[in-house]
């Protein structure tokens, strides 16, 4: 597998039944709009807030933003094959499934999809898929679950229910899921996926400390981080897309590199600094990066 073309910085949810702020939210040129019928919805809305985000893929321009649903946990006589009935006809870009402890689960919806695709003439693999892992069990079947179905493109991190599963407190530092968190990212690269970094649940506080939190995530090697009010989107976006100077630092080493090494050259120095391979293959990150925020036209 490859990491995946469709760039995923800011992911917002948008509640299913509520059609204006998925109105909203397609105005917001935000990466991915997440429509969710799991936890925002109360049970007796349920049905409801299915119709509406099928009416909703149907009907709103979601201009370059990619249109996914969250439907309900996948386990046996639960609320996800109606959530997926209700909408697999109007065509959403992807379906994200929350609390994801085992590939087969993946597996499972991906079977269905597949069905729906051959039967309305769509494009094999057509419909993406998401999973977030946030219990102690979808740890520790990560491998399982990153190399599940090629249907799935991104693995998320939820801190917040992993807390919940495990009996942790969250802390600003986050310790507490420190291994978790890394786990993700690790498996994730390891299968060629994104990985997506978890929520910001701070409304109330400055944006200093989400941006903070989201240039952490970046660090470990997250391609993107969920939000969950349309304040956070542009921050997010912002600090998962290179700037100007680091795109031209990173294109300024790469030729130096490819000079280097028409001259037989293997470690060298550029502007006063040692350069080896770790070095290039973060250079070369840089550059993946804005290529994909179409910032550049192609990779050097």
């Amino acid at each position: 597998m490859t990491i995946a073309k469709r760039i995923r910085r800011a992911l917002l949810f948008m509640p299913g039944d509520s059609r204006r702020k998925i109105e909203k939210g397609a105005e917001m040129s935000v990466d991915s709009i997440i429509m969710d019928l799991e936890d925002a919805i109360a049970l007796n809305q349920k049905e409801a807030a299915r119709q509406n985000v099928a009416a909703a893929l149907r009907e709103v321009d979601f201009k370059n933003s990619e249109a996914l649903v969250r439907i309900n946990q996948v386990i046996p006589g639960w609320l996800y094959k109606q959530d997926i009935l209700a909408t697999i006809d109007a065509h959403p870009d992807g379906y994200v499934l929350p609390k994801v402890e085992t590939g087969e689960q993946v597996h499972h919806v991906s079977a269905y999809l597949a069905e729906a695709e051959e039967a309305h003439g769509w494009a094999a693999n057509s419909i993406k898929l998401l999973a977030i892992v946030e219990t102690a069990r979808g740890i520790v079947n990560l491998q399982d679950i990153v190399q599940s179905d090629r249907r799935l493109e991104a693995v998320i991190f939820g801190a917040e229910d992993l807390a919940g599963d495990i009996g942790a407190r969250r802390t600003p530092e986050g310790r507490e899921v420190f291994y978790a968190q890394s786990a993700v990212v690790i498996h994730a690269k390891a299968a060629g996926l994104q990985a997506i970094d978890t929520v910001f649940v701070d409304l109330s506080g400055p944006l200093d400390a989400l941006i903070s939190e989201t240039r952490y995530a970046l660090n470990m090697g997250y391609t993107g981080k969920l939000a969950i009010h349309p304040r956070q989107v542009e921050p997010i976006q912002d600090v998962f897309t290179p700037t100007m100077k680091e795109i031209a630092t990173a294109q300024s080493l790469i030729r130096s590199f490819e000079d280097q090494q028409n001259l037989g050259v293997g470690v060298f120095e550029h502007n006063g600094k040692m350069v080896d391979m770790p070095m290039i293959r973060a250079a070369a990150e840089v550059i993946r990066r804005a290529t994909e925020c179409g910032l550049i036209a192609e990779e050097i």
